[in-house]
C-alpha cells in the first residue's frame, strides 16, 4: 500500500472508530456517512477536530435534560465544524490563520448579499432572516449564539418548505440506511440530511462564523 492511500485509510478508520466507540449498537457506518467523511477530507479538515467534535457531539447529549441517540455521523457534523473553527485559532502564532475574523465576517455578508440578491421566490420568507444575520455581521464582534439561533431557523424554514415527496424519498432512503430505528431519530436525521442537500443545491449560505 501507498504512504497516501495507508494515510487515506488511516483517516478514515479513525472516524469511524471513535464515533462507533461512543455508538456501540453500530458495527458498521452506513455508506452516506463515509461520504461525509470523503467530504471533510476534501476539505482539508484534519483529523484532531473531527475527533473532538464526535467527542463532544455525545458530550453535549449526556448533559441534555431530553437527550437523543446519535446514530448518524452527520448527527456530528455541526460540532466538526466548530472544532475545526477553534483548531484553525489554535494555529494563531505557530502559523498565519487560514482566514482573519474579519475575513470571516466579509465572506459571510457577501454570500449573504448574493443569494438575497438574486433569492429565488421560494424562499422570500427567509429574507428577513438573512438581513438580521446581516445587522448582526456588521458588528466587529458579532454574537456568535444568535448567528447559530438564525442558521437553526432557517434550517426548519427550508425543511418546511421542501416537497412532500422530497420528504417521503429522504425518510425512505433513512431507514433504509438505519433499519429498526425509532421513528423520532428518523425524522432527525432526515432533516439533517435533506436541509444540508438543500442548502448545497440551492447555495443558500450559512450565517455562523465558523462555516467559513
Amino acid at each position: 500500500m501507498k504512504p497516501d492511500e495507508a494515510s487515506r485509510q488511516d483517516y478514515y478508520q479513525q472516524i469511524v472508530r471513535q464515533f462507533l466507540k461512543h455508538q456501540t449498537a453500530m458495527f458498521f457506518l452506513p455508506p452516506r456517512d463515509l461520504a461525509l467523511i470523503s467530504d471533510w477530507e476534501k476539505l482539508g479538515i484534519p483529523l484532531e477536530p473531527i475527533l473532538e467534535g464526535i467527542d463532544q457531539t455525545f458530550s453535549r447529549q449526556l448533559k441534555r435534560r431530553k437527550r437523543r441517540n446519535i446514530y448518524s455521523l452527520s448527527q456530528c457534523e455541526k460540532e466538526v465544524l466548530k472544532a475545526y473553527a477553534s483548531y484553525q485559532d489554535r494555529l494563531v502564532g505557530q502559523a498565519p490563520p487560514r482566514i482573519e475574523p474579519g475575513e470571516k465576517r466579509n465572506k459571510a455578508r457577501i454570500e449573504i448579499e448574493t443569494f438575497l440578491g438574486h433569492l429565488p421566490v421560494e424562499f422570500e420568507d427567509l429574507r428577513e432572516i438573512f438581513k438580521q444575520a446581516l445587522d448582526l455581521l456588521g458588528s466587529s464582534e458579532p454574537d456568535e449564539n444568535k448567528l447559530e439561533e438564525l442558521d437553526e431557523e432557517i434550517d426548519r424554514h427550508l425543511f418546511e418548505l421542501a416537497p412532500e415527496a422530497e420528504k417521503q424519498a429522504s425518510l425512505k432512503e433513512v431507514k433504509l440506511d438505519f433499519p429498526d430505528k425509532p421513528a423520532s431519530l428518523l425524522t432527525e436525521i432526515q432533516q439533517t440530511r435533506m436541509i444540508k442537500a438543500r442548502r448545497q443545491a440551492n447555495q443558500i449560505p450559512y450565517v455562523s462564523l465558523f462555516y467559513y
